[in-house]
């Protein structure tokens, strides 16, 4: 199953949430990337419904990027959701039972969740990475192969794969 960019971000703020981390707008991007990168080269499918694409300062969502640009550098609490059921607007969480959506959240948040949003931005930006192919290419969706071929590199034993 895929999620919507800013349900994936609501994992990340959640998970946040619970262990006192604070998140922005750049932070919760990169999260988001990296969560789309690692499931997509270690699962062979994204947990994310949409591409990400090669902006300026890296890898963003578009749909996120409207969502969170009204924060600026501010924390950023769970986004909320307008709940058709009920006609009010509330956060909206991924379902506890989909174990492999917060596998890749929590090993996300593991690995990367510790670094500030410079550095996030400098990691998903590397030199010779896929944000910088997409951009050389003049192309503005970053393609999932150019994205997989990219991560795979990170994997020690991958170059057999």
């Amino acid at each position: 199953m895929s999620y919507a960019p800013a349900l994936v971000a609501n994992a990340f703020l959640y998970r946040a949430k619970q262990t006192g981390r604070k998140l922005n707008h750049a932070h919760v991007q990169k999260l988001v990337f990296f969560l789309h990168a690692w499931s997509l080269t270690l699962d062979g499918r994204s947990l994310v419904s949409e591409r990400p694409e090669a902006w300026q300062y890296g890898p963003l969502f578009s749909s996120l990027y409207h969502r969170l640009k009204s924060y600026g550098p501010k924390t950023i609490d769970l986004l909320p959701e307008f709940h058709p059921e009920t006609g009010q607007l509330r956060p909206l969480i991924p379902t506890r039972n989909d174990r492999r959506l917060w596998f890749f959240v929590d090993q996300v948040m593991d690995r990367y969740g510790r670094f500030t949003s410079s550095q996030l931005c400098a990691l998903s930006h590397e030199s010779g990475g896929a944000w910088e192919e997409t951009r050389d290419a003049k192309v503005t969706v970053m393609a999932d192969e150019v994205i997989r071929r990219h991560f795979l590199k990170k994997i020690p034993h991958a170059s057999t794969v």
